[in-house]
């Protein structure tokens, strides 16, 4: 039985999702893992190259699966924060892919192994400002077909709310656009305060940001 929280930090390429995981993991002594399992990275550019939806949804299910055991185990030790999980996959691919994935999910929660997180933190941020944060981003690092380009040109956040509304799991909302880092970081920690009386496992999470 795991002893510590499970967060899944979800959210559109651009939303500060990975900037709100790392400070947060770091200021909690969590463990962070990003959504690729580390002897899987190497093939991630040839799944890419492949340009099929397909086999980029297969490849990130076959991490959130080893990602879940994973998680499962180092619970036991330390709070776990997850850069991506399951959500992302389908709302993204749902789109690129143009059919329902809700089954699959469905399939997964059949499955007691597979782990769930305890909270979902949900980043968002204005679609301008999204735009703009990845504009940037791609003058250093190309833009991702089935990641940054997804984010400029679908809908992601009905995609998003169509995924969570298949779980019975609290989503703590956290807007970027007009905050920094440590501002999203504080509001986080407001909002876990405020649900922690009825999840008593989130109790451990140090809500103090002074």
């Amino acid at each position: 039985m795991k002893k510590f929280p499970f967060l899944a930090f979800e959210g559109l390429d651009g939303a500060g999702k990975t900037t709100l995981a790392e400070l947060f993991a770091k200021q909690q002594n969590f463990n962070y893992y990003g959504s690729i399992p580390p002897e899987l990275i190497s093939l991630r550019k040839q799944i890419a190259a492949t340009n099929s939806p397909i086999s980029t949804f297969h490849f990130y299910s076959l991490c959130n699966i080893l990602r879940s055991y994973e998680y499962r185990i180092k619970l036991n030790n330390l709070g776990v924060v997850a850069d991506r999980y399951v959500f992302s996959t389908l709302a993204y691919h749902s789109l690129l892919m143009k059919q329902d994935l809700s089954s699959y999910l469905h399939i997964l929660q059949s499955e007691q192994e597979f782990l769930l997180p305890d909270v979902i933190v949900y980043v968002t941020a204005s679609q301008s400002t999204i735009n703009q944060r990845i504009i940037q981003r791609s003058e250093k690092v190309p833009m991702q077909w089935y990641g940054d380009k997804v984010s400029l040109e679908y809908n992601l956040d009905e995609s998003y709310k169509r995924i969570f509304a298949l779980v019975n799991i609290p989503i703590i909302q956290i807007d970027t656009t007009n905050s920094n880092p440590e501002q999203a970081y504080s509001n986080l920690c407001c909002e876990l305060y405020k649900i922690s009386e009825s999840i008593p496992i989130i109790k451990s999470i140090n809500f103090d940001v002074n």
